[in-house]
């Protein structure tokens, strides 16, 4: 089981269905982080906290896509 399957891992709330942001998160990103719990909470229980927070930043900052890519593992940066 990885980190993303298990409902117990920060950044998921299985009981709810919301997700759920670190704090350091919310202090170095206010507005991305706002931003990604309100694409969390319009997409339903379908997408975590990574995704989110992911797609936000890319709409706010559209030239960080390779560290964003980077974060979510699929490949790395060039």
């Amino acid at each position: 089981m990885t980190d993303r399957d298990d409902p117990k891992a920060p950044g998921t709330n299985a009981g709810t269905g919301r997700v759920r942001f670190p704090l350091v998160r919310w202090v170095l990103a206010p507005r991305t982080t706002w931003l990604a719990r309100r694409l969390a909470a319009d997409f339903g229980h379908g997408i975590d906290a990574r995704t989110s927070w992911v797609m936000a930043r890319l709409a706010r900052h559209p030239d960080e896509r390779v560290y964003a890519i980077h974060h979510l593992g699929k490949e790395p940066p060039s």
